[in-house]
């Protein structure tokens, strides 16, 4: 009855979706069938390789980006020790000026690469997430009723259209900026724009924070009370049914068989979507990681040796990406967090 429940939900324009995003062949369906019969189409040992996988690929891909850094770094500190022989400061400010540029540069081509790839894996969750919608509503209607599907499907159209205009409007822009003022900030001696780079960066986490703990809160509320609405709902119908003289307890034992089946196809199509979003975001967050890693152990290793201003840019730079990663993680968590609340919240 399951398989029979899948096959009549339309997946196709979600697999379209996901044959477009994902490079590799995953079937949705498949992998929905597989969750109802008790398989594990991945486990945490699998995830753990393919993350160890493109974390050795990302290191092998972005170790130019250390050795470049590094050996601007060292040429930094060599002209300015040699300049100050001559005690001349002009000409070793200006020495430091040059490679501090050349360092700008290429932060700056490593940061936009960077938010490229952020925004694509932002959008490609929206993407999966709006072909997803249908087959996953008419799911909850099967299973919890029209009002919980009513209202998580307007929730998570709000919710897309709202990240959709905060990344693209606010989110990138900022971060943008915020990259400007790092390197404007470490351009002189003085940290004139020191407060207004911290507030920039510190500003992107809170407006995350902010956004991860009002999707809670909301899945949290709806999650206990339109579920219980239409629980109400299917067992007064139920009990309706088991009055009925001659068939009633038949009747009412084929509508809880029925239920049974679409709370389990609903989780079915609820775990598979998780499993998903994982896979999206899995490869992008690793090489946001290893970059952000590489970025802050660079900075580490030349302080000793280089002006703390050539160290603040690249740390400033990594604390870039890092926010990133914030950015793309607490996305995903949003979309998890309410494809999960859904899933538990509705049951028999």
């Amino acid at each position: 009855m399951d398989a029979f429940a899948v096959e009549q939900l339309d997946f196709s324009e979600l697999q379209a979706a996901m044959d477009e995003i994902l490079n590799q062949s995953f079937s949705f369906q498949d992998t929905v069938l597989a969750l109802l019969s008790g398989e594990q189409p991945f486990t945490m040992e699998s995830f753990l390789r393919m993350a160890l996988s493109e974390a050795g690929r990302s290191f092998a891909q972005e170790k130019q980006i250390f050795i470049s850094i590094l050996v601007l770094g060292i040429a930094a500190a060599l002209l300015t020790n040699f300049t100050n022989l001559f005690k001349n400061d002009q000409i070793g400010e200006i020495s430091f000026e040059m490679t501090y540029l050349l360092l700008f540069l290429l932060l700056l081509q490593i940061f936009t690469g960077a938010a490229e790839l952020a925004g694509q894996v932002l959008s490609s969750v929206q993407s999966f997430m709006k072909a997803l919608l249908p087959a996953w509503c008419l799911a909850v209607t099967l299973s919890a009723g029209s009002t919980t599907a009513l209202v998580f499907y307007q929730f998570m159209l709000g919710l897309i259209y709202l990240l959709d205009t905060l990344i693209g409007e606010v989110l990138l822009p900022v971060l943008n900026l915020y990259m400007m003022l790092v390197f404007v900030n470490h351009l002189t001696k003085e940290e004139y724009l020191s407060q207004m780079t911290e507030l920039t960066g510190k500003g992107v986490g809170w407006l995350l924070k902010t956004l991860l703990a009002a999707v809670v809160g909301f899945n949290a509320i709806q999650g206990m009370i339109t579920p219980a609405l239409d629980a109400l709902k299917n067992t007064a119908f139920t009990r309706a049914l088991r009055v009925l003289p001659g068939i009633g307890n038949v009747a009412g034992g084929v509508t809880d068989l029925l239920l049974g089946s679409a709370v389990l196809l609903k989780n079915g199509v609820g775990a598979a979507a998780v499993l998903v979003l994982a896979l999206i975001c899995l490869g992008p967050l690793v090489k946001l990681g290893v970059l952000f890693l590489l970025l802050k152990g660079t900075a580490a290793l030349i302080q000793p040796v280089c002006d703390k201003r050539f160290v603040g840019c690249v740390a400033g730079a990594g604390e870039g990406v890092r926010l990133l990663f914030q950015a793309v993680f607490t996305v995903t968590v949003l979309f998890v967090l309410t494809i999960v609340v859904v899933t538990v919240s509705v049951r028999l």
